[in-house]
Order: C-alpha cells, then sequence, then structure tokens
C-alpha cells in the first residue's frame, strides 16, 4: 500500500521489465517456499481437510475489498466517480500498486487513469487520493497500538525472527507510528510542517535539482489540507468505515483461504499475525512486496499451520490476491497500461495566478470552503 504523501505525476513512463519483475520475482519465491515446506504426503492430507466452500468466502472476501474501496473512492470524490467507476479505479490502484517499483509508488499511475476515465482534473484526483491514504494510515497507527498490546497476551511477532528480529520489528513499527502521527498530524492541521521539513532537504547540494516541483507539491499539500480540514465528522467518518472494511476484507482473504485447508487453529493469533505481516510487507523494496510477502508469510502465518500446509495455502492466497488483481488490473486499464507503456504522461495542470501548476476544484465535497464559512474542527 503506498505510503500516505503528495502525489506528484509520475517521474517516468512505466516500462514492460516493471511488470515482468514483480511476477517473476514472486513465482520464485513461491517456488522456493512450495520446495522447502513439502513433506511427504502433504497433497493427499490436504485433499482431505480442504473445503472450497470456505475458499469460495475468500473469493467474496475479495469482494469485500475491491467493493469498499470503490466505495471510498466514490465518496471521497463526492459523486464525481460512479460506482462502477470507483471499482475500476481501485482495481487499477491495485494493479499499478503490484507492479511498479516502491520508489514510485502506485498511486500516481492510478490516479492518471482515474483523471483519464471520469475526465475528472488529475490535481483533483490526487486530492481524493490523498485523503484514501491518509485514512490507511490512521487505520495502520491504530493497528500498530492494537498489536503492541495484544503482544502482552499472545506471541503476536513470530518467534521464528529470534530476539533480534523481534527488536527489529517491533523498533520499525514504533518508527512507523510516530511518522504516521507526525504526518497526520502535519497534513491535516498543521501542512506548514511538511513544506518547511521539505524546503529544508532540498537545501542539500545534490537535491537542489527538485526544489521547484518540492515547493509546487508542498504548496499542493497545503491547499488539499485546508480542503480537508473544512469536512464534516460525518465525511471522516463514513471514509473511515470504507477504510475498515477495506482491510477487513484483506485479512479475511488470508484468514479464509487458511481456514480452507485446515480449521484447528489460533484463529485470533492468526488474524493478528495477518496485520503485521501487512505491515511489514509495507517495507518490502519490490513492487507489490513480491517476493518478499512470501518469505514474510512463512515467518508470520505458516508456522501456524500444520506442517506442509503453509505451502499450497501461501500458493492460494496469492492466485487470489496477487496474480487475480494482475489479470483484473489488465482487463479494467489495460488502454492506460499501454499509454504508460508507451511513454504518456498525465495532462498539465492549468496555471493559477502565480504562475503555478493549481488543481481545479471539484464541485464535490473535496472543494475549498466558501467565503465566511469557518473550517470544521
Amino acid at each position: 500500500m503506498d505510503a500516505a504523501s503528495p502525489l506528484p505525476a509520475p517521474a517516468r513512463r512505466v516500462r514492460k521489465r516493471d511488470l515482468v519483475l514483480p511476477v517473476a520475482l514472486s513465482l520464485s519465491a513461491l517456488a522456493v517456499v512450495l520446495w522447502l515446506t513439502y513433506e511427504p504426503g502433504t497433497f493427499s492430507a490436504v485433499r482431505d481437510t480442504f473445503n472450497p466452500w470456505i475458499l469460495l468466502g475468500a473469493v467474496g472476501a475479495l469482494g469485500v475489498q475491491i467493493t469498499s474501496g470503490g466505495l471510498r473512492l466514490r465518496h471521497v470524490s463526492g459523486g464525481a466517480l460512479s460506482v462502477p467507476g470507483g471499482l475500476r479505479s481501485q482495481v487499477t490502484w491495485d494493479f499499478m500498486s503490484a507492479v511498479t517499483p516502491s520508489a514510485l509508488g502506485g498511486a500516481p499511475f492510478a490516479a492518471f487513469f482515474i483523471a483519464r476515465e471520469n475526465k475528472v482534473p488529475y490535481g483533483e484526483i490526487t486530492a481524493v487520493m490523498l485523503f484514501a491514504m491518509l485514512m490507511d494510515q490512521i487505520w495502520f497507527a491504530l493497528l500498530i497500538v492494537v498489536l503492541y498490546l495484544s503482544a502482552i497476551w499472545v506471541p503476536v511477532f513470530p518467534t521464528g525472527l529470534g530476539a533480534a528480529g523481534i527488536g527489529t520489528v517491533a523498533a520499525y513499527l514504533g518508527g512507523m507510528l510516530i511518522y504516521i502521527a507526525f504526518f497526520a498530524y502535519a497534513t491535516l492541521f498543521r501542512p506548514e510542517l511538511i513544506e518547511r521539513l521539505a524546503n529544508w532537504v532540498v537545501h542539500f547540494r545534490w537535491l537542489r535539482r527538485f526544489e521547484p516541483t518540492v515547493q509546487r507539491e508542498a504548496r499542493r499539500l497545503r491547499r488539499q489540507a485546508r480542503v480537508l480540514r473544512s469536512k464534516p465528522a460525518a465525511f471522516y467518518l463514513k471514509g473511515a468505515a470504507y477504510t475498515a472494511f477495506y482491510w477487513a476484507g484483506r485479512y479475511g482473504i488470508v484468514f479464509l483461504v487458511a481456514l480452507s485447508f485446515w480449521r484447528d487453529f489460533r484463529h485470533v493469533l492468526f488474524v493478528l499475525r495477518t496485520a503485521g505481516m501487512w505491515l511489514a510487507g509495507l517495507a518490502m523494496p519490490t513492487p507489490g512486496g513480491s517476493g518478499g510477502i512470501e518469505a514474510l508469510y512463512v515467518f508470520y502465518l505458516a508456522p501456524l499451520l500444520p506442517p506442509g500446509y503453509g505451502g499450497p495455502a501461501l500458493l492460494t492466497w496469492r492466485l487470489l490476491t496477487y496474480y487475480l488483481i494482475l489479470v483484473l488490473g489488465f482487463f479494467v486499464a489495460g488502454s492506460a497500461v499501454r499509454s504508460l507503456l508507451a511513454g504518456e504522461r498525465p495532462p498539465t495542470e492549468p496555471p493559477s495566478g502565480d504562475g503555478q501548476p493549481e488543481a481545479v476544484p471539484l464541485v464535490t465535497p473535496l472543494t475549498e470552503p466558501s467565503a465566511g464559512v469557518p473550517p470544521a474542527r
């Protein structure tokens, strides 16, 4: 999942190897895991315990994930996106996040598709996606607190990581919590803090060439923060509900896939570790966490299943949540992907009075507060 930050236009086009590399990494990791976790007689045992109806529930959980994500985008856009448009946009976002290098992130490319398909200014769509990512970050912050508290009673952090590994994961989550708290506070209440930090960073000699772009994006973030502060509490509560359903769907897929193979395991601990695995996966440098997320599954979840069951459960989960998303993404956003492969860039935004690019306000909830109407606190 992309980190919450201002969304500049993609710095370069998507290359064909960006689509091939993550798939190759994931397939290689799956092959290694299946080989290392294989136990004689596993396939006959899995065949005897497998329940296809529970697996169908995992497919339903994938539907919950996509639907709630699409409805969240529609909600934030204030209806500028239709329901089908929101669903297509969510599939495209998941697709681009799965194949785009982490340094680029999938959100700018997904914003390109959404703006193009719905004829909405690119800058306005970045505001919509910024809010969605901000809600994800707040969810992560609450989740980290839950994991820390749960670790008092259950082994949330896999013992297979060793003392050093558990300490590293705990420190990583703590650092992530601090970052999220700062970014959420600065985005909603003190965007000038991010602007000052960005301006200080680009003063380094080897980063000065990025100064105009960074300053432009910081100004855009300040405008978007002003818009977000004007929203009523109900706007945030509805967005939070969609976010909760989105992540419940994601966790539910992993859980129901495992449950379809074996029923007798620690269900609550499995869900907590699933959430922890997703958080750890955010640090993976590969596109969509391919290669790394499979390794995390071996450490976090496979030990909770009988020997030999981890490999088939992992394979089925990745087929549903990674390879199926790739297929759906090509089907839904094939024209936009081909345009990006060909080097097309998002359209430039009309300049404002000061000569800087300015997003055209939506006639939606993400519009500037009218004169005389104080922002909601």
